[in-house]
């Protein structure tokens, strides 16, 4: 009986569609392909462990670098150092809301945000890098706390995304850990361009 209260549960929580059903979203190839792209960095690793030393591993892959070298772009269109920063700090904000949401008001929608608006309008490429490498570490331990705070059940539950459909908090945390590792190899990367 319970099994099947889940599944009637669960077939009502997407968006509405004709005939009063609800249907979930569906993926478009171009976020299936980002969402396996950011699975291949975690490859497979429990997110946790990855969660807590990725702040640390960022501040210290930016260790050293002067205001103009975190504000130098690799090119024309991609983003500094301290953009790559700046977005980071944004998704930390972005993902413990959506966590939060999940948990506590499960299968609601979940807004999705425009990355290079909010970096360009937000000013990131001259934000200070020990300040918003500083709050990066904060929010990850708060959001952290929050997700150890409640029983791993409960990481089943989910917020409906515009373009990625169901996102639990678990794949949520999957997501963040594989997304700092590829921010991560991008600021060794510019490094490595540069020669710093």
């Amino acid at each position: 009986m319970k099994s099947i209260t889940r599944r009637r549960r669960s077939s009502r929580a997407g968006a509405k569609s004709r005939g009063g059903r609800k249907a979930r979203a569906k993926v478009r190839p171009e976020f299936r392909d980002y969402m396996r792209k950011i699975d291949g960095y975690r490859a497979g690793r429990n997110p946790i462990p990855l969660l807590r030393t990725g702040p640390g591993k960022i501040a210290r892959a930016v260790e050293g670098l002067t205001p103009g070298q975190l504000r130098r772009r690799p090119a024309r269109g991609k983003w500094s150092i301290a953009e790559i920063l700046g977005h980071l700090l944004d998704t930390e904000i972005v993902y413990g809301y959506r966590c939060r949401m999940a948990l506590a008001e499960p299968g609601r929608p979940v807004q999705a945000y425009n990355q290079a608006v909010w970096t360009e309008t937000l000013r990131h490429r001259r934000r200070s890098a020990p300040r918003t490498v500083a709050q990066i570490q904060v929010l990850r331990k708060v959001n952290l706390e929050l997700v150890g705070s409640v029983p791993r059940r409960a990481w089943k539950r989910y917020g409906e995304h515009p373009e990625r459909g169901r996102e639990t908090v678990r794949r949520t945390l999957e997501l963040v850990a594989g997304h700092d590792l590829n921010h991560l190899d991008q600021i060794r990367a510019i490094r490595k361009k540069f020669g710093w």
